[in-house]
C-alpha cells in the first residue's frame, strides 16, 4: 500500500516559496547546528535535528540563500542523514577540540554565519554527569569566542541544582542572542536566571517532524476490528535497577507497571498490542533480548517472550520511519518523550508515562491532560488513570488534536523568529 506525506508535513518538506531557486547565483549561508546529530541511537534526538533543520532550510531558502548545514554533536552507530534537508556535514564535539582554538571545530564555528544550539533537547542542565554539562557549557563559550551569533533553539532549560551550575548557565545564556524555552517551567527558570529580556516561549520542534500518513489509519472506533495500541517501554526505566549511575527517581515500580499494563492489554481480544522502540542500539546482539542497556528494542523482545501475543514493531532506521509507524496506530503510550510527541503531533491519542519535568512542562503547556507522572503516582493510580482513558478514546483523540494544534501555533513563534533573524544576516562568505 502506498504511503503519502501528511498534508502538514508536505508543507514542511516542500516549503511554500523557494526564493533561492529563482536567483541565478544564491548566496551560501553557513548554519551551525550545535548538539544536533543524525547518528544518535535515540531517535528523539534525531527527530529534533531533522525537524529543526527542515524549519531552518525553509526560512533560508525563502530569503534566497543556499543553506549549508554544519551539524555538531555526538556520533553513534546510526546514520539517517538521508532524511536531512539540504546540504549538510557533521563534526563530533569533543572536549579537546573545544579547548583548542585552532581545532577544526573552532574553525568551523568561525566559518558559520549563525549557530543554533538545541542542547540535545534537555542537556542544558546539571542533572547529567559533570563532563557532559561542561561540554554543553564550553561549546557555547566557543561560539561566543568565534563571534558567531548564537540562538538557543527550543529546549528544556534546567534544572540547576548547584550555585556553580547556575553561574555557568547564566554565563552561557549571556552569549546567546535569543533563547527559546519549549515550556512554561523552562521560561520561568530563564526569568529566575535574569535573562527574561532575550527569552521566548515556543514548543518542541519535533512537532514539525514530517511523517508518512498510513492509509490504514482509522479515525473512529467500534468497527469490529481490534484497537491498534502502541506501547513504548523505556529500557532505561525498565532496567534502571541495574544501573549504578541512574538519577531517575520514580514512585512506581516500572517493570511491575509494564507487566500489569501488558496483562490488561493482551487479555482483551479487542486490543492488538504493538511494542514500539524509540532508542535502538545500532549493534545486533546474539540475543536480541539483551542488547545495549538503553535499547528499547531488546526489552521489547524480552517482553515478547513473556507475552507472545504482542507484536514487536520493526527496528526503525530513522525518526521519520518511527513517527510514520506510530501515526498508523489508534492509541499510543510510552516513556520516551519524543515517541509520545510523534503520536500527538500526528493526532494519535497518547497516554504519556513521564519520568521527568520535561513531560509535565510540555504536555501541560499545550493543554493536554492525559500525561501520567511516574515520579509522584503509585502503580495502582497509574493503572486506574490508564483504564479511565481507554474507556473514552474519542475524547482523548479530540484533546490530542487540539493540543497538537496549540503546539503548532506556539511553534509559529519560533518560525517567525527564524524568518526575522535570517533575513537580517550578513553572510561572512558568498
Amino acid at each position: 500500500m502506498s504511503k503519502q506525506i501528511a498534508p502538514d508535513a508536505r508543507a514542511i518538506v516542500d516549503g511554500h516559496e523557494r526564493a533561492g531557486d529563482a536567483a541565478p547565483t544564491p548566496k551560501t549561508l553557513h548554519v551551525g547546528l550545535l548538539w544536533h546529530t543524525v547518528f544518535n541511537e535515540n531517535l528523539g534526538v534525531g527527530a529534533l535535528t531533522i525537524a529543526n533543520a527542515t524549519l531552518l532550510v525553509r526560512a533560508a531558502e525563502r530569503h534566497g540563500y543556499r543553506p549549508v548545514l554544519h551539524l555538531m554533536g555526538s556520533h553513534g552507530a546510526f546514520d539517517y542523514g538521508h532524511e536531512m534537508p539540504g546540504e549538510h556535514d557533521f563534526m563530533n564535539v569533543q572536549l579537546k577540540a573545544l579547548l583548542n582554538p585552532f581545532s577544526r571545530l573552532n574553525r568551523l564555528l568561525r566559518q558559520c554565519d549563525i549557530v543554533f544550539d538545541i542542547g540535545g533537547g534537555d542537556s542544558f542542565s546539571d542533572i547529567y554527569f559533570g563532563k557532559r554539562y561542561w561540554l554543553i557549557i564550553l561549546s557555547k563559550i566557543a561560539v561566543g569566542a568565534a563571534r558567531t551569533p548564537l540562538v538557543f533553539s527550543p529546549q528544556t532549560i534546567g534544572p540547576f541544582h548547584t550555585p556553580m551550575a547556575r553561574r555557568l548557565a547564566v554565563a552561557a545564556l549571556k552569549i546567546a542572542r535569543k533563547v527559546f524555552a519549549r515550556d512554561e517551567v523552562s521560561l520561568a527558570v530563564l526569568e529566575g536566571l535574569g535573562v527574561a529580556e532575550k527569552s521566548a516561549l515556543t514548543c518542541d520542534v519535533a512537532f514539525a517532524l514530517p511523517y508518512h500518513q498510513q492509509a490504514a489509519r482509522h479515525e473512529s472506533d467500534g468497527e469490529g476490528r481490534p484497537l491498534k495500541f502502541g506501547l513504548n517501554v523505556s529500557a532505561l526505566l525498565y532496567r534502571t535497577g541495574r544501573s549504578p549511575h541512574s538519577n531517575v527517581r520514580l514512585t512506581v515500580d516500572y517493570p511491575a507497571l509494564i507487566h500489569s499494563l501488558l496483562e490488561r492489554l493482551t487479555g482483551d481480544p479487542q486490543i492488538d498490542v504493538h511494542l514500539v522502540s524509540h532508542v535502538i542500539s545500532g549493534k545486533d546482539a546474539p540475543d536480541p533480548a539483551v542488547g545495549h542497556f538503553e535499547d528499547d528494542y531488546a526489552v521489547a523482545h524480552q517482553l515478547k517472550s513473556l507475552y507472545p501475543q504482542v507484536q514487536v514493531a520493526p527496528k526503525f532506521a530513522s525518526p521519520v520511519e518511527a513517527k510514520s509507524y506510530i501515526a498508523s496506530l489508534d492509541v499510543f503510550s510510552g516513556s520516551r518523550m519524543h515517541a509520545t510527541i510523534a503520536a500527538i503531533s500526528s493526532d494519535t491519542p497518547v497516554i504519556p508515562l513521564g519520568y521527568s519535568r520535561k513531560f509535565n512542562g510540555l504536555f501541560e503547556s499545550i493543554g493536554y491532560s492525559y500525561n501520567i507522572d511516574l515520579t509522584c503516582e503509585t502503580n495502582e493510580a497509574v493503572l486506574a488513570r490508564f483504564d479511565a482513558a481507554l474507556t473514552d478514546v474519542p475524547t482523548m483523540r479530540a484533546e490530542a488534536k487540539a493540543a497538537s494544534a496549540e503546539a503548532r501555533r506556539r511553534l509559529g513563534e519560533y518560525e517567525a523568529y527564524l524568518d526575522e533573524v535570517i533575513g537580517k544576516l550578513a553572510p561572512r562568505h558568498v
